[in-house]
């Protein structure tokens, strides 16, 4: 008994993906809020390190769920599912976020509320961006597999 890919169980690159577009269109955005002036270079500086500690912590989400997902064969457990995965991953996330923030905070000294704001923003546009291309993988999924009529 063969175990399928790892992308197969959970759809690693499809999100690594979705999080690195999504952190790139926010990057861009806060970059013309700063060019048009709106914001300060301190706010700018906190709100990107917020964004990084975001992506960061759910590029490491991802690859705990695709650790997850993947069951050795010759221990013969069965593959956890999908959603189990994915809610170990989202655990993941949700820990490091803090986590990554609050290193960065001390780390490189900043204003606490642009860095807030950076983390918590790229944090949840981020999410809701996984969940719709897990969404979207999930059906793609149940699709493939449903008997042909």
């Amino acid at each position: 008994m063969t175990i399928p890919a790892a992308d197969a169980l959970f759809p690693t690159v499809r999100l690594l993906t979705v999080i690195s577009a999504t952190a790139a269109v926010l990057l861009v955005l806060w970059t013309v809020v700063k060019l048009g002036g709106i914001v300060d270079e301190a706010v700018y500086r906190g709100v990107v390190l917020g964004l990084m500690a975001a992506t960061g912590s759910h590029i490491l989400g991802t690859f705990f769920g695709a650790y997850l997902s993947a069951s050795p064969a010759d221990a013969g457990k069965p593959a956890r599912s999908l959603m189990a995965a994915y809610l170990g991953s989202t655990t993941v996330r949700f820990l490091a976020t803090p986590a990554l923030a609050l290193s960065l905070y001390f780390l490189l000294p900043q204003k606490p509320a642009p860095l807030l704001l950076g983390a918590a923003t790229g944090h949840l546009l981020i999410m809701v961006a996984d969940v719709a291309a897990l969404l979207r993988f999930v059906q793609g999924s149940a699709r493939s597999s449903a008997p042909n009529a």
